[in-house]
């Protein structure tokens, strides 16, 4: 058993520091198509409502126990996409698709080949408030408005007060893709692998200037909420995908530069890293200063290879795969946990998740199961300091 002398956020933060908490922190990737399926609620009645989608990510919190920190604080609706500028069609349940189903994304070339001269000339953020999201609606800016507009006064009106009222706080001041990652998702993937090889100044015209923006729009972000940590999603980088010079000429450079900008206000990184990074881990220890990221891996990453490689340097989160969460055993969940206790956060280092996000076919019992484990499981394998 583990006796608990931490509050959540000094758990949390004395992972980030690099030191050993009293027990593993819990911060699972909770998405609100997990907390409608276990609270019941059809997949079109929640994204049709967010209130109510909302209260269902309340509702499970309070009756699994709670966790840490929060992933995200507000339910992932189809439109959040817009909100946060993700150059994405999203079909939801209810509205573009059968009652049942499951949110779907929809990827194809909504960003052309001349829409980079527009990123160059306009920068991202504009470029996407200003011609993108009409595109992405089929409609227009008052229409796009009109989407967001509700999402922001839930945001600000219910889910901040009543995660704080629990007494647990977002993990980020803010979640974005990096550059390279939303060029891939605007121009799908096949026509970015094609810019990459045969046209890469007119990508690397963009890149300079969307990290930059990149980093002023984390920095406004960190220093108005006063939380010491930022996202950054990529899952189109890896060797899985692309040979180390595409990931060493247009990746690495800008991340060092966003790593760097965002370690020097103390603030930790995180990669959600989807893929097989495990031939691109040594890079993070040597060009990144040790204890300025966290890496977030999905399960096609060997996390407990990443542990051998990056002890002592970077932080693991992860990494409970969808199938032990959908059709696994309670059992199969604990075991699972108590070995990512034992062997990746016996000595510190390691944020127990899930791999990427929550199944949205999760089964309580094994929700609940990670959970229990997690506040519960101490480690066999002695710290550094009790050896």
């Amino acid at each position: 058993m583990v006796n608990e002398t931490m509050t959540r956020q000094e758990r949390v933060a004395a992972v980030l520091a690099m030191e050993q908490p009293d027990r593993v922190p819990i911060v699972p990737q909770f998405v609100m198509g997990t907390a409608l399926h276990l609270c019941g609620v059809s997949p079109g009645r929640g994204y049709s409502d967010p209130e109510l989608a909302h209260t269902c990510m309340l509702r499970v919190f309070d009756e699994y126990g709670g966790w840490d920190a929060l992933y995200e604080t507000s339910p992932d609706v189809a439109d959040s996409g817009l909100a946060s500028r993700q150059p994405l069609r999203f079909l939801a349940p209810g509205r573009d698709l059968p009652d049942d189903a499951a949110l779907q994304v929809h990827e194809a070339e909504v960003i052309t080949l001349a829409d980079y001269d527009l990123i160059a000339d306009m920068g991202w953020a504009r470029f996407f408030d200003e011609v993108l999201a009409c595109r992405l609606i089929d409609g227009d800016r008052a229409q796009v408005e009109a989407r967001i507009a509700p999402l922001e006064k839930l945001a600000r009106d219910r889910c901040a007060p009543d995660w704080a009222a629990r007494g647990v706080q977002p993990m980020y001041a803010a979640m974005d893709a990096h550059p390279f990652f939303a060029l891939s998702l605007g121009r799908s993937l096949v026509r970015f692998t094609e810019d990459l090889y045969y046209r890469p100044k007119v990508v690397e015209r963009v890149l300079p200037a969307m990290t930059r923006e990149l980093i002023e729009r984390f920095s406004r972000k960190v220093t108005a909420s006063g939380i010491r940590g930022v996202l950054l999603g990529e899952e189109r980088v890896s060797a899985f995908h692309y040979p180390p010079r595409i990931f060493e000429r247009f990746w690495l450079p800008y991340t060092i530069q966003i790593v760097e900008a965002m370690w020097s206000m103390g603030v930790v990184t995180t990669f959600h890293l989807d893929t097989d990074f495990g031939k691109n881990l040594p890079y993070f220890r040597q060009h990144l200063p040790r204890g300025s990221y966290v890496l977030q891996l999905d399960h096609t990453t060997d996390i407990f290879a990443a542990k051998e490689l990056l002890d002592g340097h970077g932080i693991l989160h992860g990494d409970l795969p969808a199938a032990l969460q959908s059709i696994g055993r309670p059992g199969d969940v604990a075991a699972y946990v108590e070995k990512l206790i034992d062997e990746v956060g016996y000595n510190g280092g390691l944020i127990l998740g899930v791999a990427c996000n929550t199944a949205p076919d999760c089964k309580p019992e094994n929700f609940r199961a990670f959970l229990e484990t997690g506040r519960t499981h101490a480690p066999r394998r002695r710290s550094r300091t009790q050896a």
